[in-house]
C-alpha cells in the first residue's frame, strides 16, 4: 500500500485563524478527503510540532477514531533535522528514510508521498514532496478552497504508479489535465524539472 505523509499547519489546518471551532479551521473537504485516499493509501501524519499538539488537533477535527480511515502512525517535531541554508538560516526538514528504515517493510521511497505548505520541509526527498497551497484565513477561504478535491484526483490518478519519484510532483495540476506521462507507468526514471 502507497503511503501518504501529511503536515498539519496550513496543509489541513489553519493553525492562525480567528474563527473560534477547530471545525472552521480545518481545510475543507478534509474528512471526504482521507476517507476516500484511505481507499488506496495508508495515511500519516507528520508536523513540526509537538506530540501533545498533534493529538489535541486530530482529536478537535475529528480524525482521531474517525470509522472511515484511520492514521497508521505520527511523527513529531523529534523525528526532524536541522539543515541550514543561505535562504532560510536554520530549519527543520522531514527526511522521509525516517520511515523506509523504521517502517521499511511496509514502506518505500518508490511509493510515498508526502504533502507539504513548505517545500524545504522535504529538502532531503523533493522527489517525494508535493507542495500544497498554504490553507491560510480559513474564515474568508473556507467557501472557495478546493485544494484537496484536486489533490484527490491527482491521488488516484498516480495510485498504480509503481514508483512515485519518476514524477514531477510540482506540476501535479498539469499531470491532472493532461495526463500521466508515459514513463511513469513504465517504471523509467525521469529527471524532475526545476
Amino acid at each position: 500500500m502507497p503511503l501518504l505523509v501529511l503536515d498539519i499547519d496550513y496543509t489541513i489546518y489553519d493553525c492562525s485563524s480567528t474563527v473560534e471551532r477547530p471545525e472552521e479551521q480545518m481545510r475543507p473537504f478534509l474528512h471526504d478527503f482521507l476517507t476516500t485516499a484511505y481507499k488506496h493509501y495508508d495515511i500519516a501524519i507528520w508536523s513540526a510540532t509537538s506530540m501533545g499538539w498533534i493529538e489535541l488537533k486530530l482529536k478537535e477535527m475529528g480524525i482521531t477514531g474517525n470509522p472511515n480511515y484511520n492514521i497508521v502512525f505520527c511523527l513529531d517535531k523529534t523525528a526532524m533535522i536541522n539543515a541550514h541554508s543561505q535562504k532560510y538560516g536554520v530549519y527543520g526538514i522531514k527526511p522521509l528514510a525516517v520511515v523506509w528504515e523504521r517502517l521499511s517493510e511496509h514502506y518505500t521511497k518508490e511509493r510515498t508521498i508526502m504533502f507539504d505548505d513548505l517545500s524545504r520541509n522535504f529538502t532531503m526527498n523533493p522527489e517525494n514532496g508535493l507542495k500544497i497551497r498554504p490553507f491560510k484565513h480559513a474564515h474568508v477561504n473556507r467557501q472557495t478552497d478546493t485544494e484537496l478535491q484536486k489533490l484527490l484526483k491527482y491521488l488516484d490518478l498516480i495510485k498504480d504508479v509503481a514508483d512515485f519519484t519518476t514524477l514531477n510532483h510540482d506540476r501535479w495540476e498539469r499531470t491532472l489535465e493532461k495526463g500521466l506521462p508515459s514513463q511513469a507507468t513504465s517504471g523509467e526514471k525521469r529527471k524532475r524539472e526545476k
